[in-house]
C-alpha cells in the first residue's frame, strides 16, 4: 500500500530527504474529504500500475532469461562500451570460456577475427550493417566461422546494450570455399580444353582435307593419332575433374600396398621400384585417389627419366608423410610452381594433366605437396600434412 502524509502548515521542503523513502504524496492540511478522496483513489491508481508493469517487466525478463539460456546459438549481451553484461551457456561452451570471468570483460579480448567486423557490427559502429561473419580460433583444425548477428535490446540511442547471436556456419563456409575452387577448375578446364584441344583438331582437320584433295592414304595416320590424343586428353579432363573434390569418407588403407598397387598399373619397363615403407603403416585415405596419386607421379618419372629410371617411395621423418623421388633430370627450381598447373608439359607425347591431377588430390585431402631435388639429382615430390598410423601384425 502506498504511503500519504497529512501535514499542517510544514512545507514539503522542510522534510528531511529520508521521508521521501516512505511517503509517495504529502497533503497539506486543511483538505476537503472530497479532495482528499480523489487524491488517494489517484494515489492508488498510480500504485497499481506500478505494480502491474513491474510485474509485466518481471515476467518479460523471466521469458528473456528462458530464452536467452535455452537457445542453442552462443548469446552475448555488451554495452555500448564493448564490456559484455550477460553471456548465455552455449557462448561459454562454443567458445571454451569461463562463465565467472566473462561478465565485465570487454568483447574485443576474446580472439575473434577479423576484430574489425565484430566491432563494426556488435557495436553498432555502422548502423546499416547487422551482420557479419568471423572466425574463432588460431589452429586452423580446429576455428569456427561464425556469423554473428546484432541488434538493440535495452536503452535509447547511444545508450542502448547489443545482443549479439552466433551461428556456426563452418560447414556451409567448407562447402561455399569448395564451390568456389570447383568453379576455378572448370574455368581452368575451359581455358586448356580451347587451348590443348585446338592443335590436335586443326592437325586432323589439315590432314582431312589433304586427303580428300590427294586421295593419299598416309594422312590418315595422323589423323588418327591427333584423335587419340584428343581421346586421351578428353579422359584426363573428366578425371581431373573428379579428383579434386573433397574427401568426405576415407578409409584406412595400407601405404605400402596402394605404392605396389599404383606401379602395376603403369607400363614401367626396365625401371626400378624401392618401396621404404614398413608394411603396418597406414594412413586415412581414398583408396582409388590415393592409386592414381602414385600411377601419375611414377609416370612422370618415366616420362622424364626414362624406361630404366629408379624411383624410390618412402615415409617422411617424423611421421610427417611420404615422399616419391627418381633419379631423373629433375625439375628446374623455377619450374616447380608451373609443373602442377593443367596442360602444362615439356614431354613431347604428354597431355600436361598428370601432376595437376596430382595436385587435385593432395587438395582433396587437405594434404600438401612440394617439389624439391632428389638425393640422385631427380625429382622428389614431399606428401605431408598425412596423418600416419601403424596396425599391429595379427
Amino acid at each position: 500500500m502506498p504511503f500519504l502524509l497529512l501535514t499542517g502548515d510544514k512545507s514539503p521542503d522542510e522534510f528531511s530527504g529520508d521521508i521521501w523513502q516512505i511517503v509517495d504524496e504529502l497533503i497539506q492540511r486543511p483538505v476537503s474529504k472530497a479532495e482528499l478522496d480523489a487524491r488517494i483513489d489517484n494515489l492508488l491508481q498510480r500504485r497499481r500500475l506500478s505494480l502491474e508493469l513491474t510485474r509485466q517487466k518481471e515476467q518479460s525478463d523471466q521469458r528473456f532469461e528462458s530464452l536467452f539460456q535455452s537457445t542453442p546459438d552462443p548469446v552475448v549481451v555488451v554495452k555500448p562500451d564493448g564490456t559484455v553484461t550477460e553471456a548465455n551457456d552455449a557462448f561459454a561452451e562454443a567458445f571454451d570460456i569461463d562463465t565467472d570471468h566473462l561478465k565485465e570483460q570487454p568483447i574485443t579480448d576474446f580472439e575473434f577475427t577479423p576484430s574489425e567486423s565484430l566491432e563494426r557490427v556488435l557495436l553498432r559502429i555502422d548502423e546499416d550493417d547487422t551482420t557479419t561473419t568471423v572466425q574463432w580460433g588460431n589452429n586452423e583444425e580446429n576455428s569456427l566461422v561464425m556469423e554473428l548477428n546484432t541488434d538493440a535490446i535495452t536503452g535509447l540511442g547511444e545508450a542502448a546494450e547489443r545482443i549479439g547471436i552466433f551461428r556456426d556456419v563452418t560447414e556451409r563456409a567448407k562447402r561455399e570455399e569448395e564451390l568456389a575452387r570447383q568453379n576455378e577448375r572448370l574455368q581452368e578446364f575451359a581455358n586448356t580444353v580451347a587451348h590443348d584441344l585446338r592443335n590436335p583438331l586443326n592437325v586432323a582437320r589439315a590432314r582431312l582435307e589433304l586427303a580428300r584433295e590427294s586421295g593419299d592414304a598416309e594422312h590418315f595416320e595422323p589423323v588418327e593419332r591427333a584423335h587419340e590424343r584428343m581421346a586421351q586428353m578428353i579422359e584426363e579432363l573428366l578425371l581431373l575433374a573428379e579428383q579434386g573434390q573433397a574427401v568426405l569418407d576415407p578409409n584406412a588403407v595400407t601405404l605400402a600396398d596402394l605404392v605396389s598397387q599404383g606401379w602395376e598399373h603403369v607400363e614401367t619397363a626396365n625401371a626400378t621400384l624401392e618401396i621404404d615403407i614398413d608394411t603396418s603403416v597406414v594412413i586415412m585415405a581414398d583408396e582409388g585417389r590415393l592409386s592414381e596419386l602414385f600411377e601419375n607421379l611414377f609416370r612422370n618419372a618415366l616420362d622424364h627419366g626414362g624406361a630404366d629410371v629408379t624411383v624410390q617411395v618412402a615415409t617422411l621423418d617424423e611421421s610427417t608423410g611420404f615422399y616419391v623421388e627418381d633419379d631423373g633430370p629433375g625439375i628446374p627450381v623455377d619450374k616447380r610452381d608451373e609443373v602442377f598447373e593443367a596442360g602444362y608439359t615439356d614431354a613431347a607425347e604428354g597431355t600436361g594433366f598428370g601432376l595437376s591431377i596430382v595436385q587435385q588430390i593432395v587438395d582433396g585431402h587437405d594434404w600438401e605437396i612440394t617439389i624439391s631435388e632428389g638425393t640422385a639429382g631427380g625429382a622428389r615430390f614431399e606428401i605431408r600434412n598425412v596423418k600416419l598410423d601403424r596396425v599391429e601384425a595379427k
